[in-house]
């Protein structure tokens, strides 16, 4: 059995089941969530998510990548900042507690 992908607005329908708000109050809503998380994140913060999980900014070092050929010319990749998301061990059984 193959996963399928879920789209924003798959889960936004999802969320208004369950709460019985409005898709457009959610997706303002969500829209605001995604929004605060990149600018803590853009300030060289990590977010903690109760129950659920965390994301970490993290570095990655300078360093050198060799495409396949016929184009195997190094490139130089230079220092750059990632976002890790860890989920909880938990996560599987967030639903059940809300």
């Amino acid at each position: 059995m193959k996963n399928k992908t879920l789209t924003s607005i798959d889960l936004l329908r999802k969320a208004k089941e369950r709460s019985g708000l409005s898709q457009e109050i959610l997706r303002q809503s969500l829209r605001a969530l995604l929004g605060a998380i990149s600018e803590v994140m853009d300030d060289g913060n990590n977010i903690a998510l109760d129950n659920f999980g965390s994301f970490e900014l993290r570095t990655v070092k300078e360093h050198i990548v060799t495409p396949p050929p016929p184009n195997n010319t190094p490139i130089v990749v230079p220092e750059h900042q990632v976002v890790r998301f860890r989920a909880y061990k938990n996560i599987l059984i967030y639903h059940m507690k809300y």
